[in-house]
């Protein structure tokens, strides 16, 4: 990687997600530690920012990853309102009509029982509603998965990204979409829409997803 590249990790979860333990205060800290120029905050159901946060050359990105009433998962990023719950290429239209961008996450994940694979999405529609595909999910168990992600949008002549799909510190990271020459926001929208990436990244330990599995699991009896 050369020097006008800047690392972005364009899935993740805090605790505004049901299963994040990530404190969204110490995000710019951890970007830091890890050599990150930035981070996609992809809540489940709602985004907890509407807009960019910029610090210290740093972004903190406006995303989602909303679950369809029909063919699975999709991630909004920069998205600026929340959106209802509907299917899938009503909520790809929705994230469309806010100028955001559409990531179809974990797709070739069998172990995952909202991936594209699972769901049956078909891929006349992937080519219709989705604006990237994501080739490295940290969180796939087994990289196969993840070399299966990146042949899709191969076929489907997609631009990929890269995300760890941390829900903690330990796992931010772990997979990188790489973007030339950023100065602001706008840099970042318009390389990922004109799919100008480069990704690399592995597979996290599994036991490190155990301390979310647990506090998911608590938070439901809390309630």
């Amino acid at each position: 990687m050369n020097d006008r590249l800047s690392a972005f990790d364009l899935h993740s979860h805090t605790i505004h997600s049901k299963d994040g333990l990530s404190n969204p205060k110490s995000l710019f800290t951890w970007m830091k530690r890890k050599g990150l120029r930035g981070m996609a905050i992809t809540e489940h159901v709602n985004p907890s920012i509407l807009r960019p946060i910029v610090k210290d050359n740093r972004f903190l990105l406006n995303a989602c990853e909303h679950m369809s009433t029909d063919y699975g998962e999709i991630i909004g990023l920069f998205v600026t309102e929340p959106i209802k719950n509907r299917s899938f290429a009503e909520i790809a239209d929705d994230i469309k009509d806010q100028g955001a961008l559409r990531v179809l996450p974990h797709p070739t994940d069998p172990l995952r029982k909202e991936s594209a694979m699972r769901k049956g999405l078909p891929e006349r529609m992937m080519v219709r509603h989705i604006d990237l595909v994501e080739g490295i999910n940290s969180r796939c168990m087994v990289n196969r998965f993840n070399v299966w992600a990146q042949q899709l949008a191969q076929r489907i002549e997609k631009p990929v990204t890269a995300g760890s799909d941390a829900h903690s510190f330990l796992e931010m990271g772990h997979a990188r979409t790489w973007l030339q020459d950023i100065q602001d926001v706008d840099d970042i929208h318009r390389a990922l829409r004109l799919g100008r990436t480069q990704i690399t990244g592995h597979c996290s330990f599994y036991l490190w997803q155990m301390p979310t599995m647990i506090w998911q699991r608590a938070r439901r009896i809390g309630r």
